[in-house]
C-alpha cells in the first residue's frame, strides 16, 4: 500500500495515510487549532509596511483594481496581514481613488500624481517594503460570504515618519 507524507506537523501527532484514502483516521483531539487569519485588531494607528501591491480585477463586479497588503511590523500584532482593495472604475472609485492617493502621496511622495498609472505603477514595485502608519477602524460586512462578519478596514494612510494621529486613535 503506498504511503503519502503528510509533512511534520502530522507526523507529530501520529497520522499517517495510505492510498486507501477512504482509510484515513485522524485523531483531531490532539490537532489545535489555527486561530482565525481574520482576527479583528483593535482600532488604532499601527506601523506596517507595504507587502504586496497588486493591480487586478474585481472577483464581484470584474472591474479593476488593486490589491494591496499591509504588514504589522511591531508590536503584539507583528506580522498580521490587513487587506485593502482600491475599485478604480465604477461606482467604487468615489471612495478607493481618494484613499489611493492618500496611500501613493503619502508612502510614495516622488511619484507623479498627475500622471498616475496603476498598472505600470504595480509592475514597478517601488511601493514594496515602504512603511507607513495605518489607522484601522472596524466595520461589520454587509453582503457577500462573510455578511455579518467584522473586519478591519482601514480609514486612514500616513507617512512613516508622521507623529500625526488620526481622531480615531
Amino acid at each position: 500500500m503506498e504511503q503519502f507524507n503528510l509533512g511534520p506537523a502530522a507526523e507529530e501527532v501520529g497520522v499517517t495515510a495510505s492510498a486507501d484514502t477512504e482509510g484515513m483516521v485522524f485523531n483531531l483531539n490532539e490537532v489545535e487549532e489555527q486561530p482565525s487569519s481574520f482576527e479583528v485588531l483593535p482600532k488604532g494607528t499601527y506601523n506596517a509596511i507595504v507587502e504586496e501591491f497588486e493591480f487586478t480585477t474585481s472577483q464581484s463586479s470584474g472591474s479593476p483594481m488593486i490589491k494591496c497588503v499591509y504588514s504589522i511590523i511591531d508590536g503584539e500584532y507583528a506580522d498580521r496581514k490587513i487587506f485593502d482593495y482600491y475599485v478604480l472604475t465604477g461606482e467604487g472609485a468615489k471612495y478607493a481613488l481618494p484613499r489611493l492617493k492618500q496611500l501613493i502621496t503619502r508612502v510614495v511622495p516622488e511619484e507623479d500624481s498627475a500622471s498616475f498609472n496603476p498598472v505600470k505603477f504595480a509592475e514597478s514595485g517601488v511601493i514594496i517594503n515602504r512603511q507607513c502608519r495605518i489607522t484601522l477602524g472596524i466595520q461589520t460586512q454587509k453582503k457577500g460570504e462573510y455578511k455579518g462578519e467584522k473586519r478591519n478596514n482601514v480609514r486612514e494612510i500616513l507617512a512613516a515618519n508622521s507623529i500625526e494621529t488620526s481622531f480615531l486613535g
